[in-house]
């Protein structure tokens, strides 16, 4: 009787489970699946792209590697627009650019090791300059790409540094006292950093990445940590930190905890069979946010080795959260569907790149997405 009892009490646990999850995911439809040809020249970085409208039409801005240069591009058609070069020497030498942002109609930001924010004309010219300097925390490089993208209130910039140089040796008791955020009056040079960083539990159980990716809604920031459930709300305003906002997903479940430094190939493996989130995005269109998220695995399932599974992680889904970050629901792609942090949001929806190189259609010559809709929002046509 007592094995009946403990059958029974597992059958119905294992059922309301499988109901929760039925019941938050969500309801998709692939509006189009689109492909874009690549000229030979230009071998794309995927985790830096920028998406524009304007009164002209929807343009494609991407860093392309060769050059280096950023590439624009028309969407519909798809027709290559123009390039801005990046020059590594001379007198607009940007350094190494790592991510980009345009801002008005010849007016490019770089991010750029050593850290500097460089402004320069879509000629490539180089107007300004400002080093980006943190005497605490030692910053060596800047980025903007599309887990952390520049972030703007009128002519300021918000930009972020999501580590400790000396990870292993950061003590837990010491990790809220560190910066990560930094304004940069763009008109005066000004820059600060934010007296704003993960929260002081945030170690509790054991050291995690701190890295995070970011998106904005008018005057709010919306930091996602990789390997916490919370999201940080900040004013832009009063460079402040608001609150905090608890989405766990029901399929992340299970961080990497870092004990040490890694013995050969231990770190990857267990930083694939463990969960984590990925970008964060607003949708200005929908005013909706998604926020996407890695599914750990055993690398011994798959027919493909742990180093090429974990470049490219083979279980991605993503919450759908209304505008007070409210979840509507989940969805989980099949494996290898998309590719890692190479998403966008555009007026026909939310485009997912579809060119993951662990699938047997994989083509570096293209660039290929879908673009998904949700069920329960409202689309233009």
């Amino acid at each position: 009787m007592r094995d009946k009892l403990i059958f029974i009490f597992l059958f119905l646990a294992n059922l309301s489970c499988n109901v929760q999850e039925r019941k938050n995911e969500l309801i998709i439809d692939i509006y189009q699946s689109v492909k874009f040809p690549l000229e030979l020249n230009v071998n794309p970085k995927r985790s830096s792209i920028q998406y524009i409208e304007s009164d002209s039409g929807e343009y494609l801005a991407i860093q392309n590697k060769i050059g280096p240069r950023v590439e624009i591009f028309k969407l519909a058609p798809f027709k290559h627009i123009r390039s801005i070069e990046l020059a590594i020497d001379g007198p607009n030498r940007v350094g190494i650019p790592n991510g980009f942002r345009i801002v008005s109609k010849d007016s490019l930001l770089i991010a750029s090791i050593p850290p500097q924010i460089h402004t320069l004309s879509f000629d490539g010219i180089k107007k300004s300059s400002i080093q980006v300097i943190d005497t605490i925390n030692h910053v060596n490089y800047l980025s903007s790409n599309n887990e952390l993208p520049f972030l703007f209130d009128e002519q300021i910039l918000f930009g972020a540094q999501p580590f400790f140089r000396d990870f292993l040796q950061t003590n837990p008791d010491n990790i809220n006292s560190y910066s990560h955020i930094y304004k940069v009056d763009l008109k005066s040079k000004k820059t600060d950093w934010l007296p704003i960083s993960h929260p002081s539990d945030f170690w509790n159980e054991g050291k995690k990445t701190p890295h995070f990716a970011w998106t904005d809604r008018y005057d709010t920031i919306v930091v996602s940590p990789q390997t916490d459930h919370r999201l940080w709300l900040i004013s832009k305003q009063n460079g402040k930190l608001i609150g905090y906002k608890e989405t766990k997903s029901v399929y992340v479940n299970k961080f990497q905890i870092v004990n040490g430094f890694p013995e050969g190939d231990k770190g990857i493996i267990e930083g694939l069979a463990s969960d984590r989130y990925e970008l964060m995005l607003h949708d200005p269109y929908r005013d909706v946010f998604y926020r996407f998220f890695f599914i750990g695995v055993d690398w011994e399932d798959y027919t493909m080795g742990y180093r090429d599974l974990f470049a490219n992680r083979p279980k991605i889904g993503l919450m759908l959260l209304d505008k007070n970050l409210n979840i509507l629901g989940e969805h989980v792609f099949p494996d290898h569907h998309i590719e890692a942090w190479n998403y966008f949001v555009g007026k026909d929806g939310l485009y997912v790149s579809t060119n993951n190189p662990n699938r047997d259609d994989f083509d570096e010559n293209f660039l290929r997405y879908d673009i998904i809709r949700f069920e329960g929002l409202n689309y233009e046509d």
